[in-house]
C-alpha cells in the first residue's frame, strides 16, 4: 500500500489488550494471554489499520509524531508477533518525525532479550505499572510482581539504554495507612525517574475489587487528599513538575502522546476500546475481542460510539481536556482557534467557577487554583 502524504503530525495508539491475570481494580480491555489470540488479534489489527486508510485516505495523510503501545500488559507480547506489526505500521506511516515511541510494561514481564529488540525498534520511553512498592498492596491488588522486582527492571532499563522512563503510582489504595503511601512515593523517587504519573484508585463497579469492598478499608477524603497533596509536593521538591492533574516529569520529559490528549490535537487508536480524535469526531472502538473480531470480518471498522463535535460542544470538549493542565488555558489560544472570546462563551460557567474559587484568571490565562486542583471534577462538570 502506499504511505499516505503527509499534511500534519498525529499520534498513534495500538491497545495490546492481553494480561497474565486481571488485577482486581480493572475495568480496562484487558483478557488472560493466549498465544493463538495474541496471534488472530495481530492479524486483525492489520485488518483494522488497512480498513481505516482505505475508508478514510485523506483523513490519514499525516506523519506519526508519537506512537504508543498501552494495554493489558504490552511487555507481554511475542517479540516476532510485535516486529513484523511495528514493519507493518512502518509501510503505512511516516515515521521520520516519529519523537516518542512508549511501550507500557510491568515489571514481571521487562526483559533484557526483549527490550533491546524494543529498543532497535525506536522504542525510546518506557512506562512501567509499578502502582505500589508495598508487597502486601501488591499481593491484594492482584498484581504478578513484587517491589523489589521493580527496582530491578528499572535498573536493567537503565543499562539497556532506556532514558526516558515513567513510574505508574497509585494513592488512596486499599488497607493502605499514610505511613504506606509515604513510602511508596519515596521509593519511587529514589530511583530517579524521568516521569511520574501519580493516579488514584478508582473502585469501579464490575471488578471484583467492588464486589469486595466491604471487606477493605479505603481512605476517607481527608486522607485522599493528604497522599495527594503529599505526592505533588515531594515530586515538586525533587525536580519534578506538576504539568498535568495526575502527571508529573522531569524539564523536557513531559508526555508527548498524552499531552495530544489534552491540547486536543489529532490521534489515531486501533485496536480493543481505543479512541480516537480526528476533524473533531471523537470515536471508541468495541470492548471484547468477539465483538472486535466480528465486526472486522463483516468488513465494519470496529467502532461502539462516534461523535461529531461542534459549536459549542467542540469548544466544551476543548476546555475539559485543557483544564486538566496545569498551565491553564490561554484566552489567546481559545480565540485563535475559535475564533470567538472564552470569556462570551462561557460567562455563566466561568464566573461560578471564579466566585466558588476554583479557577482564577492570571493576565492572558485561566488557570485550576489550589481548591480547584483539590476539586477538579467540580471544574470538568461544567463543561461535560
Amino acid at each position: 500500500m502506499k504511505k499516505p502524504t503527509n499534511f500534519e503530525s498525529i499520534g498513534l495508539y495500538i491497545h495490546y489488550p492481553f494480561c497474565v491475570r486481571k488485577c482486581i481494580y480493572c475495568d480496562f480491555a484487558s483478557f488472560t494471554l493466549d498465544r493463538v489470540a495474541e496471534s488472530k488479534y495481530f492479524s486483525y489489527l492489520k485488518k483494522e489499520v488497512d480498513l481505516f486508510l482505505d475508508k478514510f485516505p485523506d483523513i490519514v495523510k499525516f506523519s506519526l509524531e508519537t506512537l504508543y503501545i498501552g494495554g493489558g500488559t504490552p511487555s507481554l507480547v511475542s517479540v516476532d508477533e510485535f516486529v513484523d506489526f511495528i514493519h507493518f505500521l512502518k509501510d503505512r506511516f511516516d515515521f521520520s518525525k516519529l519523537k516518542e515511541f512508549t511501550i507500557e510494561g510491568n515489571p514481571e514481564s521487562i526483559s533484557k532479550d526483549k527490550f533491546l529488540v524494543f529498543k532497535e525498534l525506536g522504542v525510546n520511553r518506557v512506562s512501567i505499572g509499578a502502582q505500589s512498592f508495598n508487597d502486601v498492596t501488591l499481593k491484594l491488588l492482584g498484581r504478578v510482581h513484587e517491589a523489589k522486582t521493580i527496582e530491578e527492571k528499572f535498573h536493567l532499563l537503565r543499562v539497556l539504554g532506556f532514558s526516558n522512563i515513567n513510574i505508574d503510582l497509585m494513592f488512596a489504595l486499599p488497607n493502605e495507612d499514610f505511613e504506606m503511601q509515604t513510602y511508596s512515593i519515596k521509593k519511587a523517587i529514589a530511583l530517579n525517574p524521568e516521569h511520574i504519573s501519580f493516579y488514584s484508585l478508582m473502585l469501579e463497579r464490575g471488578t471484583p475489587l467492588y464486589r469486595a469492598r466491604h471487606y477493605y478499608n479505603f481512605v476517607d477524603d481527608s486522607v485522599w487528599l493528604k497522599e495527594y497533596f503529599l505526592g505533588k509536593k515531594i515530586f515538586t521538591q525533587n525536580g519534578f513538575v506538576h504539568y498535568e492533574i495526575s502527571n508529573f516529569a522531569k524539564p523536557g520529559f513531559f508526555s508527548l502522546h498524552n499531552l495530544k490528549y489534552w491540547e486536543s490535537f489529532p490521534y489515531i487508536g486501533f485496536g480493543v476500546s481505543a479512541g480516537s480524535f480526528l476533524n473533531n469526531r471523537r470515536s471508541v472502538n468495541v470492548m471484547n475481542l468477539k465483538s472486535y473480531f466480528a465486526k472486522l470480518d463483516k468488513g465494519e471498522l470496529p467502532i461502539s460510539f462516534t461523535k461529531r463535535l461542534n459549536g459549542k460542544a467542540l469548544k466544551s470538549d476543548y476546555l475539559f481536556m485543557k483544564f486538566r493542565l496545569l498551565e491553564g488555558v490561554s484566552l489567546t489560544d481559545y480565540y485563535k482557534k475559535f475564533g470567538s472570546f472564552l470569556e462570551s462563551d462561557f460567562a455563566v460557567e466561568l464566573e461560578k467557577l471564579k466566585k466558588s474559587k476554583l479557577i482564577k484568571q492570571t493576565k492572558n490565562k485561566l488557570t485550576l487554583t489550589a481548591l480547584g486542583l483539590r476539586f477538579v471534577n467540580v471544574v470538568l462538570k461544567e463543561f461535560i
